[in-house]
């Protein structure tokens, strides 16, 4: 099936590809690491790499969307290099800074987490933080001239090619924890390395001075950067602030591969983000309305179909993981979030590339709000449940705010109400699978409800394709 949200990338198949094999080698990545790593110790290991991915993520995403912004708007290939360079000056000014703090202050801030044995951890990724923030802002010039795949390549292909390629030898010789860091920088820093040369080679761009507007901007926006690593390293954070090692080593499997749901999600999102912007430019809302209803579908496709995958597959990962059983509901209670999202799919983008960043920042703070409150408010009775339910409230009372936000500002609507018919359906096979505890007939009995939730959207998305 071809979607055409799809076609207008550059080069798909590759694309595509970049992407079934960054999930893949996730997937292997993650076997690694609980082969290499003992539970208590993968779970430290996460929690800390959670610590890293939303400082370098909520960084630099926030300067990453002010290139896509400016360079997305028509800018010549000296403006895009001149804003490229100054952007990445600032995102490593403030990265290597926050580097230096972690490595000073490991143990202090072990023990805000009550696990002393975080610290090294801390020190050794502290790199990882700097070079992942480097080539999260890079990718944003690729996204703003629209090379999605490029930008597939350079985030998720090679890092994940790196890892793939570096760590089974590690295991053979059975090394230690630091090489283990060791690899995690080098898997991030070499891409970007690949993509700063442009900024080498052209010194005749210079700077791009920063307006005030553009600080505030950006400011806003890594605020929100921040609020939206919720399924992403903040929930990593909650778990291991309230549970133990061994809890957020369940956790942390079950999240990990639960947030590759959204996966193919993003391509839709990159490609909506630059398009709505020129519609946006334009005035034209009847174009806006036809790549908001095009994206939606194809993401609720794309997303259900990964989920049902990732759900069927996960009793045979775990078996070759050996020792996280207890992470297999947990799976199930955290693709709930996800599919409610795929529905509002670019929401949230859309508020960013239409300049509305206070409701966007908003909206954003308050789901983490609840992402927070949640857990502390419930976790005493139901454990690390508490972490999918506060997702799920969030999911099912902000988004339809937003929703509502943005036809009274933009003049277009996300979702049509009926879609909280399918969103029924796919939670309640969801939850068949929550509560299937080890009994698999009961938990493919609820991938295959979920599965069945997909029928109106691909009733939809035909009649789109036609009108194409």
């Amino acid at each position: 099936m071809r979607l055409p949200g799809l076609n207008r990338i550059g080069n798909v198949g590759f694309g595509a590809f970049s992407r079934l094999f960054a999930l893949g080698s996730q997937f292997v990545v993650l076997i690694l690491l609980g082969k290499l790593l003992a539970k208590s110790d993968f779970g430290d290991f996460m929690i800390v790499f959670a610590l890293t991915r939303v400082l370098s993520t909520g960084l630099g995403t926030g300067l990453a969307t002010l290139l896509v912004y400016h360079i997305a708007r028509h800018a010549t290939e000296d403006r895009e290099v001149s804003l490229h360079r100054t952007v990445v000056c600032v995102g490593m000014l403030f990265a290597s800074a926050i580097a230096v703090a972690m490595a000073i202050f490991s143990a202090q801030i072990a023990g805000w987490f009550d696990k002393p044995t975080l610290a090294s951890w801390i020190t050794w990724m502290a790199p990882f933080m700097v070079f992942s923030t480097l080539l999260t802002i890079s990718a944003g010039a690729l996204d703003g001239r629209g090379r999605i795949t490029r930008s597939i390549l350079a985030v998720e292909f090679l890092p994940n090619l790196i890892r793939l390629l570096v760590l089974p030898p590690l295991l053979l010789l059975q090394s230690g924890h630091f090489a283990i860091a060791a690899v995690m920088v080098v898997s991030v820093a070499l891409p970007w390395f690949g993509i700063a040369s442009k900024l080498v080679t052209r010194p005749s761009a210079g700077f791009a001075p920063l307006t005030a507007w553009d600080l505030q901007y950006v400011g806003k926006l890594t605020l929100h950067s921040f609020g939206a690593m919720q399924m992403q390293g903040i929930d990593m954070l909650v778990v291991g602030w309230l549970f133990t090692s061994d809890a957020a080593a369940d956790y942390a499997i079950a999240s990990r591969v639960a947030a590759l749901i959204p996966f193919f999600q993003t391509i839709v999102v990159k490609t909506f983000m630059t398009r709505a912007g020129s519609a946006i430019h334009r005035g034209d809302h009847a174009a806006l309305q036809l790549e908001i209803d095009r994206s939606r579908s194809v993401s609720t496709i794309l997303v259900t179909m990964t989920a049902v995958v990732a759900l069927g597959a996960y009793p045979a990962f775990l078996l070759m993981m050996g020792k996280f059983d207890g992470s297999l509901p947990l799976m199930a209670a955290l693709a709930i979030s996800s599919i409610v999202r795929s529905y509002y799919a670019g929401a949230d983008a859309l508020l960013r590339i239409a300049g509305l960043v206070n409701a966007s920042l908003t909206i954003m703070m308050g789901s983490l709000a609840l992402l927070v409150l949640v857990p502390i408010l419930s976790g005493h009775w139901i454990g690390v449940y508490s972490l999918p339910l506060g997702m799920f409230v969030a999911a099912t009372t902000l988004n339809p705010v937003t929703s509502r936000y943005v036809l009274q500002r933009l003049h277009v609507r996300m979702a049509p109400s009926l879609i909280w018919v399918s969103i029924l359906v796919a939670v309640v096979g969801l939850a068949v699978s929550v509560s299937s505890g080890q009994n698999l007939i009961l938990w493919f009995a609820g991938i295959g409800i979920l599965a069945s939730s997909l029928v109106p959207t691909l009733l939809q998305y035909r009649k789109l394709r036609q009108s194409a």
